[in-house]
C-alpha cells in the first residue's frame, strides 16, 4: 500500500462542517483542524520531519508560498480554521491591526484618553515604542504640587 501524500494526511484532520463566522466578508464555514494544536490554540501538522502550522500548509496548497514579510491571517478569527478561503497573507503590522487585541486597539486610537489628538505635533514615542501625548505631559508638568497638609487632614 503506497504511503499517503501530505495532502491526504492533512485531509484526515479537517472537519469541513465547522461554524459559520460572524465576521463581515468571510464566506462559508470554517474548516476545523481536529489534529494537534499548540498552547495558543493554533493548528499544527507534522510535515517533512518538523511540526508546522497547519493553516500555513492549507494556505500554500491553495495560494502558493507565503510572500516574504507576510503572515498568514485567519480572517475568520478562528485559530483552528484551515479553510483556504478564510486565510490571507498580510504584513505583520496589518495582521496585528486586523486582530482584536490591545495592540490593535491602541494603534487604532486617534486621540489620548483626555481627548488630545495623536498627530505629528502632539505625539512622542516612548523608548518602548508606545505613544505619549505631549499635551498631557505638559499639563502634568504645569499642575500645582499637591498640598501635603490638605491630604493629612
Amino acid at each position: 500500500m503506497p504511503r499517503p501524500t501530505p495532502a491526504e494526511r492533512f485531509a484526515v484532520f479537517v472537519d469541513t462542517d465547522g461554524p459559520t463566522p460572524l465576521i463581515r466578508g468571510v464566506i462559508g464555514r470554517c474548516h476545523i483542524w481536529t489534529g494537534s494544536t499548540d498552547p495558543d490554540g493554533y493548528a499544527r501538522f507534522w510535515l517533512d520531519g518538523r511540526n508546522r502550522r497547519a493553516y500555513h500548509f492549507a494556505f500554500e496548497q491553495a495560494h502558493g508560498p507565503v510572500p516574504d514579510g507576510h503572515d498568514v491571517d485567519h480572517h475568520c478569527r478562528n485559530r483552528r480554521c484551515v479553510n483556504p478561503a478564510h486565510l490571507r497573507a498580510l504584513t505583520h503590522r496589518a495582521n496585528v491591526l486586523a486582530s482584536s487585541n490591545i495592540a490593535a486597539y491602541r494603534a487604532a486610537q486617534t486621540h489620548c484618553h483626555r481627548g488630545h489628538p495623536f498627530d505629528a505635533e502632539n505625539t512622542r514615542r516612548r523608548k518602548n515604542g508606545t505613544r505619549a501625548c505631549r499635551a498631557c505631559d505638559r499639563d502634568r508638568r504645569n499642575a500645582p504640587a499637591p498640598n501635603t497638609l490638605e491630604r493629612a487632614a
